[in-house]
């Protein structure tokens, strides 16, 4: 029976922890609440809802909340005190953001190896020797695999720090933590990426890093989740592994945050990483997190990574391939101007 009335519809989707004016905030900057009042309007909407929270517009037509099998297949991890029901408005929207943007891109995808010194290699190739946010972002579109920034979820909506989504037949790395930091940025996308190298993504799937916090990050044997720990030491890798273990191994327990950030400045061209992942490494090897995060102000090349993501998301994806109908939301939930 098809739906009479947008209310039916609007309260279906409390289900997914959405209110009406969170759907709403997903909704194009056209649509009229004044259209929900007549059956060709709640139709619209039906279809509007379904391409941009990844539900079966079919079932929603007839009143029954349905997600579509590529938002259904996911693996949470990190929760913390996240509940997999609390995070599942935010899947929906990454899924389809994640597949929107993947089906704007023409090139193919190569394929990311198991082996983290191959994906290190083609990053210092990209970045002038140096691993970091930027060069493994241009590296793994160079790849086929986009990294899309998640950043203006509607408030109130519950969101992960990172994931990794299959799109069809390729995958694509969200990143939703609000960070400042490109160094923090990078140990995430670099975490997915291990995802992707080690194949923990199942056809059709998703994994969804609910929660990287200071604390447990860089803390491959803290975790219980044999997947988790495979792509936190492939992350790693990617940052130099043991060779950044023993030059972190000789700083001053005690340094000063100004300490820090002057040697992982001096350091930083040396062993290829970025200067915050120093400063990264050091805190989960003494616990100093505050200090850490204090060092990290004095590092002027690791501030704006928001501004870098934007910045990649906007210079590799070409709006004008993106399907009418869902170009608004992209430009909406990633920050980038239509």
């Amino acid at each position: 029976m098809t739906v009479r009335d947008a209310k039916a519809i609007y309260e279906g989707l409390k289900g997914l922890g959405l209110n009406r004016a969170q759907v709403r905030k997903i909704l194009p900057d056209w649509w009229s609440p004044e259209a929900e009042k007549h059956p060709d309007g709640i139709a619209e909407l039906c279809m509007l809802v379904g391409r941009r929270l990844s539900l079966d517009v079919r079932a929603l037509l007839n009143g029954e909340i349905r997600q579509k099998e590529s938002a259904l297949t996911v693996a949470y991890k990190h929760q913390a005190d996240a509940t997999p029901q609390s995070l599942r408005a935010s899947t929906c929207i990454a899924t389809s953001l994640a597949q929107a943007v993947v089906a704007a891109l023409p090139q193919p995808y190569s394929g990311i190896s198991g082996r983290p010194e191959e994906f290190a290699a083609r990053a210092k190739e990209i970045g002038g020797g140096v691993v970091s946010l930027a060069s493994l972002i241009d590296a793994c579109w160079a790849l086929g695999v986009p990294v899309i920034p998640l950043s203006n979820l509607p408030v109130g909506i519950r969101k992960m720090d990172g994931a990794v989504i299959r799109a069809g037949e390729r995958p694509a790395i969200i990143v939703s933590k609000k960070k400042s930091s490109r160094a923090w940025l990078a140990f995430i996308v670099a975490h997915e990426i291990g995802h992707i190298g080690c194949g923990h993504l199942n056809r059709d799937g998703s994994i969804i890093d609910v929660s990287l916090q200071e604390q447990s990050t860089y803390a491959a044997e803290s975790s219980s989740d044999a997947e988790e720990r495979e792509a936190d030491a492939f992350a790693l890798s990617l940052f130099g592994g043991a060779a950044v273990d023993t030059e972190i191994a000789r700083w001053p327990e005690w340094a000063s945050p100004v300490e820090l950030a002057v040697r992982a400045r001096e350091n930083a061209p040396i062993l290829g990483v970025e200067s915050g992942h120093l400063v990264l490494r050091f805190a989960f090897r003494t616990k100093r997190w505050p200090d850490a995060m204090n060092a990290l102000r004095f590092l002027s090349e690791d501030a704006d990574a928001e501004t870098l993501m934007k910045s990649s998301l906007s210079r590799n994806l070409d709006l004008e391939l993106v399907a009418d109908d869902i170009r608004d939301l992209v430009c909406q939930m990633t920050g980038i101007n239509e």
